[in-house]
């Protein structure tokens, strides 16, 4: 599905414009997709470990686009990608397909000022139009922020999965499972 473009002020005055990501934007998104990685132990795979050639990274945001059970939304700051949200189906069957999962993640500089509820809102607004009646997601048990920002919008956890990600280091981390009623 598409995302019409909007522009959106920020809690810090800068302005923000949301809009779906195109083959075009192959290239930026797969240096986001690394740094974003990079910056946190947040997200499911370290940088080296993004690998999609940038083929194939185009054609996945042409099938998102293509799609009307699946959206990605992209916020863009003086033209840079900063941050983004993706939502697709959950399941194969028409007894999910009510169902939806999402991810996102912000570029570290950009913690804080608002990007976060900018994009949920845009995703809910987007996922009541597809039809979906429960968005779900996971969260690193220890990603106060994320946890904040989704109890704010209403998400509920429903349960908690230990060992879900093994660092190189060893360490271990657990993920909340939550969800919401669109």
């Amino acid at each position: 599905m598409i995302y019409e473009d909007k522009r959106i002020p920020l809690k810090n005055g800068l302005s923000c414009l949301l809009r779906s990501p195109t083959a075009e934007d192959a290239e930026g998104m797969l240096r986001y997709l690394r740094q974003s990685s990079e910056e946190t132990d947040f997200m499911a795979r370290y940088s080296d470990e993004v690998t999609t050639t940038l083929e194939d990274e185009r054609l996945i945001l042409s099938d998102i686009l293509s799609d009307p059970k699946k959206i990605m939304i992209a916020a863009f700051i003086d033209g840079q990608l900063v941050a983004n949200i993706g939502l697709s189906k959950m399941g194969l069957h028409e007894r999910e397909s009510h169902r939806a999962a999402f991810g996102m993640s912000i570029i570290k500089a950009y913690w804080g000022i608002g990007l976060g509820s900018v994009l949920l809102s845009a995703l809910l607004e987007s996922a009541e139009i597809m039809g979906y009646e429960q968005l779900e997601l996971e969260v690193v048990a220890e990603n106060a922020r994320a946890l904040a920002l989704y109890g704010k919008f209403g998400f509920l956890r429903f349960g908690t999965r230990p060992d879900t990600f093994k660092y190189r280091d060893g360490r271990y981390c657990s993920c909340h499972l939550m969800f919401k009623k669109v």
